[in-house]
């Protein structure tokens, strides 16, 4: 056995079938600090599958009525491609650049808009098939009353949480 002094750490090395024999660690000469109460630890819950997380049930007049802002629809576009993420992994995107579609595609070309609210109806379809809705989003009745679009994607993505009661925002749920 061979014993090392690192410090304030001995180190005790031994070599198969010899036998350890504890060591106590040097005592350091400062006064100890102070033991501080903990914080009270919240329960954890186990969850054994991947969890979603509801997101906000909107009034989709109400989005309508703000969709006649500047900044609004924006704000209201980003925050319904991250709840979709949040709702299921599965669902794949980038809220930021779905928005970043609709704003610098709008002012270069047309095309890109029209992808983004096609891959949006589509994320909405696939949250509603994941929370057992029997209606789906349709992406040509969303072109057909694009001057109440929104109103009829809020009214879609609402379904998607009043199939779990209407939580508050924020809520996980067991997949």
């Amino acid at each position: 056995m061979a014993t090392y002094d690192r410090g304030d750490l001995e180190v005790e090395m031994t070599t198969p079938g010899e036998s350890a024999t504890p060591v106590s660690p040097q005592v350091p000469s400062e006064p100890a600090m102070p033991v501080l109460p903990s914080a009270p630890v919240m329960a954890v819950r186990q969850v054994t599958g991947p969890s979603r997380v509801v997101g906000k049930t909107r009034n989709p007049w109400g989005c309508w009525l703000l969709s006649f802002t500047i900044v609004y629809p924006l704000i209201w576009y980003f925050k319904i491609n991250r709840e979709l993420r949040d709702f299921d992994p599965s669902i794949d995107v980038q809220p930021g650049l779905s928005v970043l579609a609709m704003t610098l595609g709008v002012v270069l070309i047309f095309i890109p808009p029209i992808v983004s609210w096609a891959h949006t109806t589509s994320r909405i379809q696939k949250a509603q098939k994941l929370a057992g809705s029997r209606k789906r989003c349709s992406l040509l009745l969303a072109y057909l009353c694009w001057v109440f679009a929104c109103v009829y994607i809020q009214s879609q993505l609402n379904k998607v949480w009043d199939q779990f009661g209407n939580p508050p925002e924020g809520t996980p749920i067991d997949a």
